[in-house]
Formats: C-alpha cells, sequence, structure tokens
C-alpha cells in the first residue's frame, strides 16, 4: 500500500482503490474490479492511522429533487386485461440505461441508485407499447439479521451462498400508472424472468429474493398479493463512505422463496426445514416482538416530552395533554421536505427538545434528554447531511404562516440578530460588532425577517452573513470546512435583507404594505430605493444623518443648508409633540410622545427625495428617529401604528432565544445553521397557531 502511494504521489482516492483492485486482481462475480470495496478498506486504514490519503473531493448534493410532470395525454388506466401480456425488457444498452436512471431518479422517493456487485435492471411496458414501470435487482447485502436468522448459516456458509440471493433494490409503477393489481402481477412475472437472466448473466441460480419496504410510505400489499412473505425488520442502519452508520428508521423485509430446499443445501443436510410458509410465518412472529419494542421506545419519548412553553402560551393542564398530538399534526404538514422516511423520526425529535425543558437546547442536549447517546450522531447528520426540499419546506412554512396571521394591518421587518461564538471554525465566525453584547467581539450574525399583525408575529427568512475576510484566500480551506456553496459572494446586510424580502414579497401571500427595518438599513439609502415601490417603509435612521427641513421659520438656513435630524430637534418651537398608546404591556399600555415633520433627503427637494421625519420619545427619555416614504396625507396614528409593529421581531429574537434555542447551537457549517433556524422559526409558528387555536376556545 505505502509502495502505490508513492509510485502515484498525485492519485485520488478512487484511482488508488482501482489500483489495489488491479493489484490483488479483485473483482466482483459481473467482472468489474471492487473499487468500492477497496475504498473502504483504504478509509478504514487512514482512520487506524495506518496511511494517509488524499483529501476527498466534495460531494455536491442537491437540495432536491425536481420531479418531472406527467406527459400531456399519458395517463394510463383501465382493467389489466388491457395491458396483457406484458412486455419485459432487460437493460443492455446505454440509452436505455440513461431511461432507466431517469425514471427513477425523477419518480422513485429514494432516486436512482448507485448498483454495486452483479445487478440487473428491466423496463416493463404493457401489450400497446406504454412504459408501466421498472425494476432493478443487484447482489444482496451480506448482513441481514432476520434472512441470516431464517437460513441460519454461519460465515463459511454465507460466503458460499449469499450469491444465490438477490436484492430488488427498486421497484417502481410510473406515477400516471393507475391499473390495479398490476404492482403484484410486475413482481409476480419478473421474478420467473430474473431466474433465467441471473443464470445466463452470472451462471449461478437465485434462490432467494429479497426486498425492503418502507412502512410508512407503503403497505406491503403488492408484495402480499405476488406471495412474497414478510419475516421481519431491518435494524436501521445504512453504509456510507464504506461504514455502517445507524439512522434509526427501520423497514420491512420480504423474501420470495424460489428454492424451499435452499437450507439443506447449505448446510448439506436434509434433516434442515423447508422454506415453507408455515417455517416463514414462525420467523415473522419472533421478529414482530423487536418490532413492539422499537414502537414502545417511541412511545415512551413522547410520554418523557415535557413541553416547555413561553408565558404568552399559558395553556390549561387539559390543554397541555393534547400538545403533542398537535405537535405531530402539525409536523406531518412537513413531511413531504424528505427523500426519506428517515428523517421524519429525527425532524419530530428535534422539535420536541427545541419546545422541551432542556436548558442548552443543541443536539447533544436533545438527543441525551429524549433518547439517549445512540441519537446523537443521528441528530447531527440530520441537520449537516440528510438531503431536505429545502425550498419546499420554506414554500409550505410561508404559506401556513400567511394562513395564521395575514392581515391587512400586517408589517414586514428586517434586522440582523448577533450570536457570540467562541473559536474560529464555525461559519462566518468573525470579530465584529456584537449587538447582545454591546461591543466587537467574536460572533456570528444573520439578517432575519419578520412578519407581524394584529393576530401575532414570527419570523419567516433568514441568512447568514459572511465577513469580507471569509472571502480572502487565506479562508478558502474554512469555507470548504463549512461547506460554503461556491456561488455565494460577499454580500452586505442591506443586500441581504433585499434577497430574503423580495422571493416573499413575489408570493403576495401576505397582506399590508409597510416594511420596517433599524438604522443599520434605514442609513442605507441604495436599500430604501431597491423596495418594492407599491409598499412604504419606516426606517429607523441615526442622529447625525442630514435633512432639508421643507419648511423652518426659526432656522432658515437648514432650509438652504441642510442640518442632522439631531440639530433639527434643538428647534424647540418646530415641534407638536402628541402622545399615543403603542401597545398594551404586561404592565398597563406602553405610551410616547410623536412628532413628525416633511422634509427632503437632497438639497435639491425634489418630490421624489420628499419624507416624513418621525420622532418618537420613549418613557426612559430616549428619541429615535425614522424616515418614511408614505405619502404627505398619511395620518399621524397610522405612523405610529407602524412604529409600534416594528418592534415584534426584537420580541421574537428574545423569546426564541430564551425559549427555543435560536443561539443555542453547536453547528459548524452553513446548511446546519441555516437548518437549525428553520426548525426555530417552525417551532415558533406551532407556539403561534397553539395559542390563537386556544384562546379561541377561552370565553370572551
Amino acid at each position: 500500500m505505502q509502495r502505490l502511494l508513492v509510485e502515484q504521489p498525485q492519485a485520488g482516492r478512487s484511482a488508488l482503490a482501482l489500483a489495489l483492485c488491479v493489484y490483488w486482481q479483485w473483482r466482483a462475480a459481473n467482472g468489474r474490479w471492487k473499487v468500492r470495496s477497496a475504498l473502504a478498506i483504504l478509509t478504514e486504514l487512514e482512520r487506524q492511522g495506518w496511511i494517509g490519503l488524499p483529501p476527498s473531493q466534495p460531494v455536491l448534493v442537491r437540495s432536491y429533487r425536481p420531479v418531472m410532470a406527467r406527459p400531456e395525454g399519458s395517463r394510463v388506466e383501465g382493467p389489466l386485461s388491457g395491458y396483457r401480456p406484458l412486455r419485459w425488457e432487460l437493460v443492455r444498452t446505454m440509452a436505455q440505461g440513461r431511461q432507466w436512471r431517469e425514471l427513477v431518479a425523477q419518480h422513485h422517493y429514494l432516486g436512482a441508485p448507485q448498483l454495486v456487485g452483479a445487478s440487473l435492471k428491466y423496463l416493463v411496458y404493457g401489450r400497446g407499447g406504454q412504459l408501466l414501470g421498472v425494476l432493478g435487482w443487484q447482489s444482496a447485502v451480506q448482513h441481514l439479521g432476520c434472512r441470516d436468522r431464517l437460513l441460519g448459516w454461519n460465515a463459511a456458509q454465507r460466503a458460499r451462498g449469499l450469491e444465490h440471493v438477490v436484492n430488488g433494490v427498486r421497484f417502481l409503477v410510473l406515477p400516471w400508472v393507475k391499473v390495479r393489481h398490476l404492482a403484484s402481477v410486475m413482481l409476480s412475472e419478473n421474478l420467473g424472468i430474473l431466474q433465467g437472466d441471473w443464470l445466463r448473466h452470472y451462471g449461478v441460480p437465485v434462490w432467494l429474493a429479497e426486498s425492503f419496504v418502507d412502512r410508512q410510505r407503503f403497505s406491503g400489499a403488492s408484495y402480499r398479493a405476488a406471495n412474497w412473505q414478510g419475516i421481519g425488520w431491518t435494524r436501521g442502519f445504512g453504509k456510507r463512505q464504506g461504514r455502517f452508520v445507524h439512522h434509526g428508521q427501520r423497514k420491512e423485509v420480504y423474501v420470495y422463496v424460489m428454492e424451499p430446499r435452499m437450507r439443506q443445501l447449505l448446510h448439506g443436510d436434509e434433516r434442515q426445514p423447508l422454506l415453507s410458509r408455515v417455517f416463514l410465518l414462525a420467523q415473522r412472529q419472533r421478529e414482530d416482538q423487536s418490532s413492539l419494542n422499537e414502537k414502545m421506545r417511541m412511545k415512551k419519548i413522547l410520554a418523557s416530552w415535557k413541553p416547555k412553553l413561553p408565558p404568552q402560551c399559558a395553556l390549561s393542564l387539559e390543554d397541555l395533554e393534547t400538545v403533542g398530538r398537535e405537535l405531530n399534526e402539525f409536523l406531518g404538514l412537513f413531511k413531504q421536505t424528505f427523500v426519506r422516511s428517515e428523517p421524519v423520526a429525527l425532524l419530530e425529535l428535534y422539535m420536541q427538545g427545541l419546545l422541551s425543558d432542556v436548558e442548552r437546547k443543541n443536539v447533544e442536549a436533545i438527543a441525551l434528554k429524549l433518547d439517549g447517546p445512540r441519537q446523537v450522531r443521528n441528530l447531527q447528520r440530520f441537520l449537516s447531511d440528510c438531503k431536505w426540499d429545502e425550498p419546499w419546506m420554506q414554500k409550505r412554512h410561508w404559506e401556513l404562516s400567511a394562513q395564521t396571521l395575514s392581515d391587512p394591518l400586517g408589517v414586514l421587518s428586517v434586522d440582523a440578530s448577533d450570536m457570540a461564538k467562541k473559536g474560529s471554525a464555525s461559519v462566518g465566525v468573525a470579530p465584529q460588532y456584537c449587538g447582545s453584547l454591546g461591543k466587537t467581539a467574536n460572533c456570528q450574525s444573520g439578517v432575519f425577517l419578520c412578519y407581524s399583525s394584529p393576530k401575532g408575529h414570527t419570523l419567516l427568512d433568514c441568512q447568514l452573513y459572511l465577513p469580507k475576510r471569509w472571502f480572502e484566500p487565506a479562508y478558502q480551506e474554512r469555507r470548504r470546512l463549512c461547506h460554503i456553496p461556491e456561488d455565494i459572494d460577499f454580500q452586505t446586510k442591506p443586500e441581504l435583507a433585499l434577497g430574503i424580502l423580495q422571493p416573499l414579497l413575489a408570493t403576495q401571500q401576505f397582506a399590508g404594505n409597510w416594511i420596517t427595518c433599524d438604522c443599520s438599513f434605514g442609513n442605507n439609502e441604495p436599500f430604501l430605493e431597491q423596495l418594492p415601490k407599491d409598499y412604504y417603509y419606516l426606517a429607523d435612521i441615526a442622529c447625525t444623518r442630514k435633512v432639508w427641513p421643507k419648511a423652518c421659520a426659526p432656522r432658515r438656513s437648514f432650509q438652504d443648508e441642510g442640518c442632522t435630524v439631531e440639530q433639527l430637534l434643538q428647534v424647540k418651537s418646530f415641534w407638536n409633540w402628541q402622545t399615543h398608546k403603542i401597545a398594551e404591556g404586561a404592565k398597563g399600555p406602553l405610551v410616547a410622545a410623536f412628532a413628525r415633520v416633511r422634509v427632503y433627503l437632497s438639497p435639491d427637494r425634489t418630490p421624489e427625495s420628499e419624507r416624513w421625519l418621525l420622532l418618537r420619545n420613549d418613557a426612559n427619555g430616549q428619541i429615535k428617529y425614522a424616515l418614511s416614504n408614505a405619502p404627505q396625507q398619511t395620518s399621524m396614528r397610522e405612523l405610529v401604528r407602524v412604529s409600534g409593529a416594528r418592534w415584534p421581531i426584537e420580541r421574537c429574537f428574545q423569546e426564541n432565544k430564551s425559549e427555543l434555542g435560536l443561539d443555542h447551537y453547536e453547528h459548524r457549517s452553513w446548511t446546519a445553521w441555516h437548518r437549525h433556524m428553520q426548525m426555530v422559526f417552525l417551532a415558533q409558528l406551532f407556539l403561534v397557531r397553539l395559542q390563537i387555536k386556544f384562546k379561541k376556545k377561552l370565553p370572551r
């Protein structure tokens, strides 16, 4: 091995694995080099410190899989007799292989597989030439607990007999095919064809076929109708980079016996039982107890869950008992986010953790509190590695948020929030001004979007801010380790705010026509100019912002030369202060004094540069300044209302950090940071919907 590394210093991992196969003459049954097995050996040797391999190349994974629309007029339906006899086509050419992969990638929930070892693929057509579905078979996995107990073989017997077992790696009836009983007929007919083709291609007969069924998606009725027999469940492990990792999602195992004497042939003992239906049922009863234990474990997790609801969600004891059911129904609305079913249980676990009484709501604390140490790594992969259809989840989140909160008096707000972080490995961390600490410190910063209305408020979207230094050559390796997409360029916070505002406004789901922001955005005139023209803004500004008053008799020089808003405030006779109630607080109504005047933003004093300057004097004596492009006829009461609607985003930050763990995460990657934020947004929306639902049941 060391000689290979010396002789091929520029070779990548795959090239080294191929060279190792050639040196060992290590081939699979179909004659191909066993590159993936060799790569697994190399990876393990590196892990144990025996060799050093070149760095692995990053794999580009799409966050979602596009689904092809059904072809026009392609619906296939009617009685099965209208399509029989079925025509089976073994995939032989590159064109057939490409067609098979495209169909599976677009229409199977697991996508197209990377077939390893011996394999055969089929396309199935109806009598009239209609394409009905596809099937794929490959050599069976080496270890499968329920199958190994069924056959009772040892390691040597497995080595001899495994070549007689095939695995149904893909089975797909195309989504526009609606023919009753077709699925079971396809399974039944294909097994007979497979036996002959497998013997011709690989020289060994097939004695046993196996397949895994995700019972959260499918009932398995087509397998049972085709005389397959369920014998148990997988243990919830998957193979990644040559190693088995536990993902926790078990699948039901079905088998079809073609050679009932398989145990006798393997053991060389005629006294071994035949693989009859009665014998298979006995194996199934043994496995059912294991499945029951898994269900009891999930019930125990839910029973141990103690939801911690914010003070504003004051519910009765009877209401609290229904929170678990409400959460399950809510999360059921987001299950289509995931291609596989394994992450769904992890979604429920993570959301339970965010809504629980765990002190620090990070992955490790949530897993240890609710399900034990084995789930720590699974939750980490859930946020960093699992495939999510993130655009779909965001779309669904916006739809539910709009259904819950949309109101003509609604207001959108953008603001930045900072999270103090130690070290330098986390994505986007750098010494920068941290608002939560009130000083420059090592932290991460994100730009957030909030919607508030008389019905409530919630965060809708966010984007992590990457300081300029993260785009310098010295940070290239750090960007790679944090999995920052290559198409991400440096953007200022106002540019990020526009990037998350525009897609939301394009949906036209949220009623209202006001946008508010703090002075870090309000002082950026290009940002304000790029806001949609059919929206009004109320933007906080700094006291040093220069304006030109429309009329200021006491200080006429201000009209010509301009002045800062703080200088304009010194002209006491210029202001007409009015006291208004902003909102109802926990200790009574919140009131503040307001005053306003028309100003220009440039010495040209054009109508396009005319704005409202709104001053707000809070009870603590602090004065805030804001500009608005609202028309001159806008009432003072409307400006006061929008000024009060600016602060729900601050309450979102406070509530989510103190109650839902917005800043408790310990993830370092770009993907995990944004996914954690999305989970917090969902948790907040769940609480808002819960509060509205139970508030409606209270007497007036």
